[in-house]
């Protein structure tokens, strides 16, 4: 078991790590939920232009008339589309970012994990060597 004298050097590492795990999961769920909202916008947009279309078709009296009314119904899907992949693009462009910033925490718990596992080495090296002389 450590001793007390050894906790306080590797408290800044364990601090460091428990941030960057705490502000990684924070924006990862932060993107997650972005993208469901996303994802049931899009899922209610697609099932309202559906509606429509089918109202639309179904008020047709000419049947040569159904190929037009059917056409212009899937415009307003396509534009729902386009923009569902632009808003999805962004968003994971966005989340890409963030994630990046956040890696920049990485050299710093990497270096403290080092010297935690350096420290930690010396002290049983040390103990050893007490024990060895004993």
């Amino acid at each position: 078991m450590p001793s007390q004298t050894t906790r306080p050097a590797f408290q800044p590492g364990f601090e460091a790590q428990v941030d960057f795990m705490t502000e990684l999961t924070r924006k990862s769920s932060d993107a997650l939920r972005k993208l469901s909202e996303l994802n049931l916008q899009f899922a209610a947009q697609l099932m309202q232009d559906a509606f429509d279309a089918g109202t639309r078709l179904l008020s047709c009296s000419n049947p040569l008339q159904m190929a037009a009314t059917a056409a212009n119904a899937a415009q307003p899907a396509v534009e729902h589309l386009r923009n569902y992949q632009q808003q999805l693009v962004a968003l994971l462009s966005g989340s890409h970012i963030d994630m990046a910033r956040e890696s920049a925490f990485l050299p710093d718990t990497s270096r403290y994990t080092r010297d935690m596992a350096s420290t930690m080495a010396r002290a049983n090296g040390a103990g050893a060597d007490a024990q060895g002389n004993a």
